[in-house]
């Protein structure tokens, strides 16, 4: 609050004289901070865990959609024969199947492949070798085209319906159930995210009215030498805007931090599931848009505040 206000200048000096005055108030706001960080650990902090929660929410989401993918089956549709059926007529309906337009691939595994991967896949393997005869049937993969995705339906209604398949399987239906599930996921997280911003507006807001008290004199003083009132308001505006941007840099080392404590048991997992994979954290763009999601917050707390308790500090 150190300023001086500038009266009667002339009209080209009045855009020098603004940025001077928001110069003035991002450094107060920065040496209020600097004055006092450790009495300041308890606001930063909330505000602090208040960004993580949700930022490890969303980061979690794009991770398992990502493993969701990387993990996906190989086949869109997979036709199995009915019992019995050789190995030849599954040769056959991939060769009528590779002039379709709904089909971009077929691959044909024969009644030994599938019961092979079978056993790779499951934990039966000992069961299975204690059968007499093989109970896979032949089967066909089928890669789907943009156009068989576009009728996935009524094509895999028309496999049904053929002779020699017993069943078709669509291996896409798992991962509409998973993005089903990330969907409400995601609305779940964005609720919590509403209502801890709702708690780092409430905590910046009593801050700065703190602060408010603390100057009181001093912005009846200004008030009286004929500031407005978005004068005396800029310098906490600051100050609300460098609790947002201090908490949202706490907030990515947490990130961070959690990814480094998550990542053993993510390698394990994924080793049973024989496949790499490793977490990702928010990158630049996200570490950005966190920082820049604090300092809204920060801001819109203030101006809340200040909005509210500037009026109570007028001179009589």
């Amino acid at each position: 609050m150190a300023e001086t206000v500038e009266l009667a200048r002339p009209a080209g000096n009045r855009r020098r004289a603004w940025s001077r005055s928001h110069v003035l108030g991002l450094r107060a706001g920065l040496l209020r901070l600097l004055r006092d960080p450790f009495g300041q650990l308890l606001t930063l902090g909330v505000i602090a865990v208040a960004l993580v929660l949700p930022a490890l929410g969303f980061l979690a989401l794009d991770q398992v959609d990502r493993a969701a993918v990387s993990w996906r089956p190989s086949g869109d549709l997979t036709v199995f024969l009915a019992a019995g059926e050789p190995v030849e007529r599954a040769l056959e309906l991939a060769d009528a199947l590779d002039g379709r337009p709904e089909v971009a691939e077929t691959e044909v595994r024969s009644p030994d492949d599938a019961l092979t991967e079978l056993r790779e896949m499951s934990d039966f393997a000992e069961a299975l070798g204690a059968l007499d005869a093989n109970p896979m049937p032949a089967l066909v993969i089928v890669r789907l085209s943009s156009a068989g995705v576009a009728r996935l339906d009524g094509f895999k209604s028309e496999l049904a319906t053929r002779p020699e398949v017993d069943w078709v399987q669509v291996d896409r239906r798992w991962l509409e159930r998973l993005e089903a599930l990330l969907e409400l996921v995601r609305r779940a997280i964005l609720l919590g995210a509403a209502i801890l911003a709702v708690a780092v507006l409430l905590v910046v807001g009593n801050t700065i009215r703190l602060e408010i008290s603390l100057k009181r004199e001093e912005i009846l003083i200004l008030k009286l030498l004929g500031a407005s009132d978005g004068h005396v308001r800029r310098p906490f505006l600051y100050i609300g805007i460098w609790y947002g941007v201090v908490g949202g840099l706490l907030a990515l080392a947490l990130v961070h931090a959690g990814m480094l404590a998550m990542q053993p048991a993510v390698d394990q997992l994924a080793l049973s599931y024989g496949a790499g994979f490793s977490l990702q954290g928010p990158g630049l763009r996200g570490a950005l848009l966190l920082v820049l999601y604090g300092a809204v917050l920060g801001w819109f707390g203030a101006w809340l505040a200040s909005a509210r308790h500037l009026r109570d500090a007028e001179p009589r």
